[in-house]
């Protein structure tokens, strides 16, 4: 079992992360703040990319899914025109729509809009750059969220204690089930110099996997797909499992062919996915591997 120096080790590991992303936060944070003179208060928007700099700048026209009927509609926000809807702006000239163009532009990857500024708000709020709205086209040039410290603190806390939850997981868990899992997450079980790696030593990679990916540790612990890999690793190490008694073939090694294997993939992963399908051949392949490997 785990003790409390393996998950201090594990926690460690992400240190260089965390205060990457509390630099970041500042600079976020020092990026919006106002004036002290100034009365207004804004709604500020972010770039997905923390790598971009400079000025970014938002077009005010876009096709989006209407909320209310599903649809794809366009949608254009000017300044002094009520309606987003460009079906609804009617009496609105070329003229007028090129010289009422609001100022919509991320400087450093923030975007400062005043809050009585609704139209621009609502528009920025609506398009398919901005990854809050639930149905939106995907692939935009330049995604972007709303921030919100409150919210983002909140998401912050429970990514943390998931982490910590799945942390304490992985220590708690039997030796036997701990390799099984840890080898499907990528684990080695030996060292650069080929040396067999503890079952502390294991762990304490085991426990850095869920620290660091802990929804997908959370979805394949105990999982059938854990249990089949582990089967046809071993098959495999113990020479039950042949690989090169004939090119691009896959045979039993007391006797029996088990498939043709694609040039293209990788032996042992092809094997796990016709061990997990419901074919004919996938479900009779899976019955003759536990007879081999129980």
């Amino acid at each position: 079992m785990a003790n409390k120096k393996d998950i201090e080790f594990s926690q460690r590991q992400d240190d260089l992360d965390n205060g990457r992303a509390k630099k970041e936060e500042l600079a976020a944070s020092l990026a919006v703040t106002r004036n002290p003179s100034d009365e207004k208060t804004y709604v500020i928007f972010k770039l997905v990319d923390t790598k971009k700099r400079g000025r970014v700048h938002v077009h005010n026209v876009d096709d989006v899914l209407d909320p209310a009927t599903g649809e794809v509609r366009r949608m254009r926000v000017l300044v002094g025109v009520k309606s987003l809807w460009m079906d609804e702006q009617k009496n609105v000239t070329e003229e007028y729509a090129r010289q009422n163009r609001p100022f919509m532009v991320f400087e450093d990857r923030h975007m400062r809009i005043p809050e009585f500024n609704k139209n621009v708000i609502d528009f920025l709020r609506r398009t398919n750059d901005c990854v809050d709205v639930p149905k939106r086209a995907k692939g935009g040039k330049n995604p972007y969220f709303e921030w919100n410290p409150a919210k983002q603190e909140e998401e912050s806390l429970k990514k943390e204690k998931f982490e910590i939850e799945m942390t304490l997981l992985a220590a708690e868990q039997p030796v036997e089930k701990m390799k099984k899992h840890a080898q499907f997450l990528g684990v080695l079980f030996t060292d650069e110099l080929g040396e067999r790696k503890t079952d502390d030593g294991i762990r304490t990679e085991y426990i850095i996997k869920a620290k660091r990916n802990p929804s997908l540790f959370k979805e394949t612990l105990g999982s059938k797909a854990v249990e089949i890999s582990w089967m046809i690793k071993r098959a495999i190490l113990d020479s039950k499992i042949e690989l090169g008694r004939q090119v691009g073939e896959a045979h039993f090694a007391s006797g029996g062919f088990i498939c043709k294997i694609p040039a293209s993939r990788k032996p042992f992963e092809y094997l796990v996915e016709l061990a997990m399908t419901n074919s004919e051949e996938g479900k009779g392949f899976l019955e003759k591997l536990q007879e081999h490997t129980t």
